[in-house]
C-alpha cells in the first residue's frame, strides 16, 4: 500500500512538472548559467546572446557587468532600459527572453539518468519524476544532493519515501544551478523477500546474498499441512516482465527430483493450498 502510495506522488509530481512547463516569463528567476536573448529594437549591436555568469552577472555591451540573477526577465528588461537610458540611448525598447534554463544532473538508480534544463521551482522529487521515477533497485531513502557553493562541496541527505509517506513537503528540497542528484541503491540489508501462502509465518523477510527457496521457506517456519507444496512459484518482475518460476519444494524436501531456485530481491514465494 505504502509503495503504491509513493508511486502515485511520484507521478503526480511528474504531472505537475508538466503542466509547468510553461513557466509565465514574469514569475521565473534567473539563475547562473541561464543563456539569455536579449534584443533592443532598432539597435543590432546590442542584440547579443549572453550566459548568466556564476556569481549572477552578464557582461553587456556599454553597460558593462549588471547584476540579473533573482531577476525576472521582464525585471531585467527594466533595467537595461533604465541603464542604456540614462547615458546612452531615448526610449529604448528592450526584450530579454531566457533562451536556455540553467541544467542539474541526476544520477543512480534513476530510470532516465542525465542533465535536464533547471525551470523555477523545481524540487528534488520533481527531479525524480521527470528523470522517469526510481529504478526497481533504487532506495527511496537513500537520495543525495550534492551542492558546490564558494568552492566547496555540500551533501543534502534527503529521505523521499518519508516525503511521500507523510506528505511532508517541507522536506523536499529546491533545486539550484549545477545541483547533482544520486539516487542510491537497495543493498543487501535493506532487500526484501515475500513468502505467501501455505506457510507457517507468511510475510516479508530480509534478502540474503545466494538465499534459496528452500531457505526462505525454512526461515518462514516450513510448510503447513495443507501446503501443496510442489505447486510452489517464484514470481519475480523485472521492469514491466514478470517471470514465473516453479519449484517442487515437498520433493525435494523429501530428497527427491528437482531443482532448488536461488532469490533475487523482491521476489515473491508463493505456496498454495493443497485441496485433496
Amino acid at each position: 500500500m505504502k509503495r503504491t502510495i509513493f508511486i502515485c506522488f511520484i507521478f503526480l509530481n511528474l504531472c505537475m512538472y508538466c503542466f509547468a512547463e510553461d513557466i509565465p516569463r514574469t514569475e521565473y528567476k534567473i539563475s547562473s548559467n541561464d543563456l539569455l536573448e536579449i534584443n533592443v529594437y532598432g539597435e543590432s549591436d546590442l542584440n547579443k546572446v549572453l550566459r548568466v555568469a556564476i556569481d549572477g552577472t552578464i557582461s553587456y555591451p556599454l553597460l558593462g557587468s549588471v547584476e540579473a540573477k533573482g531577476l525576472t526577465a521582464k525585471e531585467l528588461e527594466k533595467k537595461i532600459t533604465a541603464l542604456l537610458q540614462a547615458d546612452y540611448l531615448v526610449n529604448p525598447q528592450v526584450n530579454v527572453f531566457v533562451k536556455e534554463f540553467a541544467k542539474f544532473s541526476i544520477l543512480g538508480q534513476i530510470r532516465s539518468p542525465g542533465s535536464y534544463q533547471l525551470k523555477s521551482g523545481l524540487k528534488v522529487m520533481d527531479a525524480i519524476a521527470l528523470a522517469g521515477g526510481f529504478t526497481e533497485k533504487a532506495n527511496p531513502e537513500d537520495v543525495k544532493l550534492i551542492r558546490e557553493r564558494a568552492g566547496e562541496k555540500q551533501t543534502i541527505e534527503i529521505n523521499t519515501k518519508e516525503i511521500a509517506a507523510q506528505e511532508a513537503e517541507e522536506k523536499d528540497v529546491m533545486l539550484e544551478p549545477n545541483d547533482l542528484v544520486v539516487v542510491g541503491g537497495l543493498s543487501e540489508s535493506s532487500s526484501f523477500i515475500f513468502i505467501l501462502g501455505q506457510v507457517r509465518s507468511p510475510g516479508r523477510y530480509p534478502y540474503k546474498k545466494d538465499m534459496s527457496v528452500l531457505e526462505a521457506i525454512a526461515l518462514a517456519g516450513g510448510l503447513t499441512e495443507t501446503a501443496a507444496g510442489n505447486s510452489t512459484k517464484v514470481i519475480r518482475e523485472n521492469g514491466n516482465k514478470k517471470q514465473t518460476i516453479s519449484v517442487p519444494v515437498a520433493s525435494l524436501l523429501k530428497g527427491g527430483s528437482g531443482r532448488d531456485t536461488k532469490l533475487e530481491p523482491e521476489d515473491k514465494v508463493i505456496v498454495p493450498e493443497s485441496f485433496f
